[in-house]
């Protein structure tokens, strides 16, 4: 895995996903050269700079995009504003929830990615739900063509964001004849920052009501819905699909069977809060997004969420694509998963080897890899294509 900072694995992962993203590597470097000598920095000081650093390029590619928006070439101004947007999601994935810029960069980095992606010419749409009192929010991407489609929805992963996802799999989604739509369910992306819904147990009641809205959709197949999840998302999937009948597919990737394999980063966490910490604020991630002051009140209520004697209820084909190197999520856990799967027709382990690449977690050091297999699998199980004609 190319690992710009050696030292600081937080910030090493968000250049992966910012590459990973659309992100171009010059401006990467641009972002990340004078972080170098803070890679091991206290980590206010050090995500202080992370955040200036980023939005720093965020701004001045954003000003190229009015540019060349100025001057009537919407492709460029699309491509500029699209990267933008993503430089300025890598910038507050660091900042505290506690600071007020983190909204405000998410929020100028929202809107510069819907004036991207629209001025790209993707068929994307912007879905919002009631929600138990609050608003669930996602992008619908679809393919060419009237529809309707096999259609996936897509989770976050514990510190995701739909727009993330978005960058990860979205062209080879459509390219498969594939519609997706990248959610943030409780507890991640838009749905936290700005409506402040917290991570649940029961996942599928957040399906359920994203499949009501699906069902509705013209250029959606309502008989072929699945579900993808990536890494925390990937107990967010099958759980949905066993307890939510209209979900007829399931993809998780860096499969997460329970909580296990943070149980020591959170106790040290817990018995040591002051001990130096880098990359991200992990406490602080935690306790916002389970809506919880005191960490070890939210790490009780983080580890509820086990998929321990429910995968047998798992009735539709059922993906799990994981790393051989995968550094977060143990390789046993996706093992785990289609070894308790025993009701689904077609429970399938795909392990990507440290020769292949695409082998860190969710594949992130070669995140193609990934999702054109799960695409490619995807299609075949649901009617799309895998070939150009």
């Amino acid at each position: 895995m190319f690992e710009y900072f050696p030292s600081n694995a937080g910030w090493t992962l968000s250049v992966a996903c910012c590459l990973s993203m659309g992100g171009e590597i010059s401006e990467v470097h641009e972002a990340c050269k004078p972080l170098v000598p803070l890679a091991e920095a206290p980590l206010p000081v050090a995500n202080e700079a992370w955040f200036q650093s980023w939005m720093s390029v965020a701004e001045r590619v954003a000003a190229q995009g009015n540019e060349m928006f100025a001057k009537g070439w919407e492709f460029s101004a699309g491509a500029r504003y699209y990267r933008a947007a993503q430089y300025g999601f890598i910038a507050e994935r660091h900042a505290g929830w506690k600071d007020p810029r983190k909204l405000m960069a998410y929020r100028k980095a929202s809107a510069l990615f819907e004036k991207g992606v629209q001025l790209l010419g993707h068929r994307t749409e912007r879905i919002e739900i009631p929600f138990e009192g609050a608003t669930l929010t996602g992008y619908l991407r679809l393919p060419d063509g009237p529809g309707p489609f096999p259609t996936v929805i897509h989770y976050n992963g514990f510190d995701g964001i739909k727009e993330l996802q978005y960058g990860f799999a979205g062209d080879e989604a459509v390219r498969r004849g594939i519609a997706v739509l990248f959610i943030d369910q409780e507890g991640t992306g838009e749905s936290a920052r700005l409506h402040h819904t917290t991570k649940p147990v029961a996942s599928e009641k957040c399906a359920s009501a994203f499949v009501d809205r699906l069902e509705q959709h013209p250029a959606v197949d309502s008989d072929r819905i699945g579900v993808i999840g990536c890494s925390n998302g990937g107990y967010d999937a099958p759980r949905a699909a066993i307890y939510e009948p209209r979900l007829k597919l399931c993809v998780s990737f860096g499969a997460f069977y329970d909580s296990e394999c943070l149980r020591a980063k959170f106790e040290d966490l817990i018995d040591h809060p002051d001990s130096p910490r880098r990359g991200l604020d992990f406490a602080d991630q935690m306790t916002s997004v389970m809506g919880k002051a005191d960490l070890r009140e939210a790490w009780h209520d983080f580890q509820k969420r086990s998929l321990e004697g429910h995968l047998a209820g798992l009735k539709v084909p059922y993906l799990v694509v994981h790393g051989e190197n995968d550094r977060l999520v143990p390789l046993a856990f996706a093992e785990r998963c289609v070894a308790e799967a025993i009701n689904s027709p077609r429970a399938e382990l795909k392990v990507f080897s440290i020769a292949e690449g695409s082998t860190e977690h969710c594949g992130i050091d070669l995140v193609a890899s990934h999702s054109q297999y799960i695409y490619d699998w995807v299609a075949e199980n649901f009617g799309g294509r895998v070939r150009a004609s």
